[in-house]
């Protein structure tokens, strides 16, 4: 008989997952539940009548109204390695009397830090070994079959840059059940590998997942073919290591611009890309990164700014479009 889930976990980025399904709850990556609502700007101004400011990242404060409007057992707070937003969150949802379970990725990527932060959360969730053995078997599997599908989408070209990032970015949580993430990607394969390939210029996406809610589908309807979501890439975690720090030693967000800077390139030339979008979220952190990717990368980049969950403004598409037809006569 199967087990009833103990409750959910949510987290306000990726974290080892494993040990959440080993632990017997559901994970809930809050970002995607903002972002993915029929009205995800009821989150914001929830955050914003409840005292947050106007000018700060809109992300932190659509994980805060998604707490504050879906009951979560427990928020693991990434304190290093994600949003410099993150302790202040903390402090807030401590003080409005949910639970907290802090967790960070070293900046220095410091083994035994991190195996400590991994050996600190299992033993805050109760996690059995040989549980989590089984588990880790399992999501391995899955995390193979999105590889395929992220491989369909630059070496056949027969899966779009949106369906590439649905697909990747909700590996973070994988639906609150990996088994069945994993058979629904195997059916989406079957369903699109018999498509025409896709004709376009080769994008290559990097930075935060969009809170744009159609890009990828303008960047398709100008002639562009989005080939690299390099983020939503890192959440599926495309390394193929039983070690468990190993693994979140070699996933690249957490630890800085320069960890990025190799798989970037690498990807680029892999995949042909002709020309990057940095997408950056105002009010973070990370916009100061595009100075050293701008002056590190061989192709020509874009930088496109997001605040709210909402689509493109005329502005935007313009200057999409443009550095599109400017790739395309290269």
């Amino acid at each position: 008989m199967e087990k009833k889930p103990k409750g959910t976990i949510g987290f306000t980025t990726t974290i080892p997952v494993e040990l959440i399904f080993a632990a017997g709850y559901t994970p809930c990556d809050l970002n995607n539940i903002f972002v993915t609502d029929e009205n995800p700007m009821r989150y914001i101004e929830r955050a914003e009548a409840d005292g947050f400011p106007k000018n700060m990242c809109n992300w932190v404060k659509g994980i805060y109204g998604v707490v504050m409007e879906h009951h979560v057992d427990a928020v693991i707070t990434v304190m290093e390695g994600d949003c410099s937003n993150t302790q202040a969150l903390a402090e807030i949802f401590r003080y409005r009397g949910i639970r907290t379970i802090p967790f960070s990725f070293p900046y220095d990527k410091d083994r035994e830090v991190l195996a400590r932060e991994i050996g600190k959360l299992m033993k805050e969730l109760g996690v059995d070994t040989e549980t989590l053995a089984d588990v880790e078997k399992g999501i391995a599997g899955t995390r193979k079959t999105l590889a395929m599908i992220d491989e369909m989408t630059w070496s056949k070209d027969v899966v779009t840059g949106a369906e590439n990032h649905l697909w990747l970015v909700r590996a973070s949580d994988m639906l609150g059940d990996y088994q069945r993430y994993g058979d629904i990607a195997k059916a989406f394969i079957t369903d699109s590998s018999e498509r025409n390939r896709i004709e376009g210029v080769r994008i290559g996406y990097i930075g935060v997942p969009p809170i744009l809610l159609d890009i990828y589908e303008f960047i398709e309807n100008v002639g562009g073919h989005v080939v690299y979501n390099e983020t939503q890439r890192q959440f599926a975690l495309p390394y193929e290591t039983g070690d468990m720090v190993e693994r979140y030693l070699s996933y690249t967000y957490p630890y800085g611009v320069f960890a990025r800077l190799e798989d970037i390139k690498e990807e680029i030339t892999r995949r042909r890309i002709k020309g990057i979008i940095h997408y950056v979220q105002a009010f973070c952190y990370r916009v100061m990164e595009d100075v050293i990717l701008r002056e590190t990368l061989d192709v020509p980049v874009i930088t496109i700014e997001g605040d709210l969950p909402k689509g493109l403004d005329t502005r935007t598409k313009l200057r999409i479009e443009a550095f599109i037809e400017m790739l395309a006569g290269r």
